[in-house]
């Protein structure tokens, strides 16, 4: 039993470091992106104006419905006219600052500091997967310090969701006053439900290995 448990233990370390590691990846070439970006704009003549821009990530849903298809566009294929219906899109706008009230500020300050929280979320969560992971391969599966750590994976997934949820809020709210698409309503993005069942079915399986060990060292002094 326990040599089925660690092949399942790790095969869903795997797929949960994958996971992890693909979210990581795609914040980090924002950041990566914005930062280059910030300071190619620092050292060009575009210094005077780089406080007044601001970039936004936006959900877009038709007025018309699903699959409506409110926009033309142009199929490079063929040159030939098509209907589309757009998603999602990311815009970037000059003196969005002067135009915002002071809630919209304090929200842009509270996005700040979550973007840092998310940060930490993401250097935290693979290090304590690759604890797990040596762990496991250390035939300690049941150890009480290992079970500890699942907790704060799972913890810090579902706190990850929310600190993501409150960012895309934030931002529909900003650009809800700055920016309308012809066709279009905002769409607040509810983001990624896979991370709360993710970081939800940690918090079964650490449960899980709480009460198998419990069971294990009770068979123990039984016997």
């Amino acid at each position: 039993m326990d040599k089925r448990l660690k092949i399942i233990t790790l095969a869903f370390m795997i797929v949960y470091t994958i996971i992890i590691g693909g979210h990581i990846k795609q914040h980090v070439s924002y950041f990566v992106d914005g930062f280059k970006k910030g300071y190619q704009a620092a050292q060009s003549e575009e210094k005077a104006s780089l406080s007044n821009t601001g970039v936004f990530f936006i959900s877009l849903k038709s007025e018309e419905g699903l699959l409506t298809f409110p926009t033309e566009m142009i199929n490079q294929a063929d040159n030939s006219p098509m209907k589309t219906e757009i998603g999602c899109m990311v815009v970037e706008l000059s003196e969005v600052r002067n135009e915002m009230s002071g809630k919209m500020i304090v929200a842009d300050v509270f996005s700040f500091l979550l973007g840092l929280f998310t940060v930490f979320v993401m250097i935290f969560l693979p290090v304590q997967a690759f604890r797990v992971v040596r762990s496991i391969t250390k035939d300690k599966i049941f150890d009480c310090a290992n079970i500890r750590k699942l907790r704060s994976i799972g913890y810090a997934l579902l706190a990850y969701y929310v600190a993501g949820f409150f960012l895309n809020f934030f931002q529909y709210r900003i650009a809800a006053h700055v920016v309308q698409v012809d066709g279009y309503m905002l769409h607040l993005d509810w983001g990624n439900f896979v991370l709360t069942i993710l970081g939800l079915v940690v918090l079964i399986f650490a449960e899980v290995l709480k009460i198998t060990a419990q069971l294990k060292e009770e068979q123990e002094l039984t016997i």
